[in-house]
């Protein structure tokens, strides 16, 4: 097969599988009323607790005055916790509370739930294909793939 049919093909089969991946991540949308914003912003504190919320805005590409809009209906929601940092008492860190990273723990515990069952259908030597072909991209993205 040419390099480029098959990488096209690659694209489509990788939308679909986003497609399913934020299928299964609906259902905690939807059971808690999160837009996908709000639920990016989540994420990205359970990888990186204490971003300030102007680097928040930035990663999500939000205008600041939006960014604080979410922020402050997630504080009400008892997910996000705000503090000052220390070298500037100016800047206000974002980290999830308690009851923020038990919910997204959840999510991520039913998308990769849903993920396995997708691996179902592949016998013990795709399994073992696709792990190789997975890490080889992670390895090669350099951390670029980090949210």
């Amino acid at each position: 097969m040419d390099r480029d049919v098959a990488i096209t093909g690659i694209l489509e089969l990788q939308r679909q599988v986003m497609r399913a991946s934020i299928r299964d991540h609906s259902r905690t949308l939807v059971a808690e009323g999160l837009t996908p914003v709000q639920f990016h912003l989540l994420v990205l504190l359970h990888g990186q607790p204490g971003v300030a919320t102007a680097d928040a805005a930035d990663t999500l590409g939000l205008k600041p005055n939006i960014a604080t809009g979410v922020v402050q209906r997630l504080v009400d929601r008892g997910w996000i916790e705000r503090a000052s940092s220390p070298e500037d008492g100016r800047v206000r860190l974002l980290s999830l509370t308690a009851a923020g990273i038990a919910l997204v723990d959840e999510a991520i515990d039913e998308a990769e739930r849903g993920f396995v069952s997708h691996l179902g259908a592949l016998s013990d030597e795709q399994v073992a294909q696709l792990h190789g072909i997975l890490a080889t991209i992670v390895a090669d993205g350099g951390g670029r793939l980090d949210c």
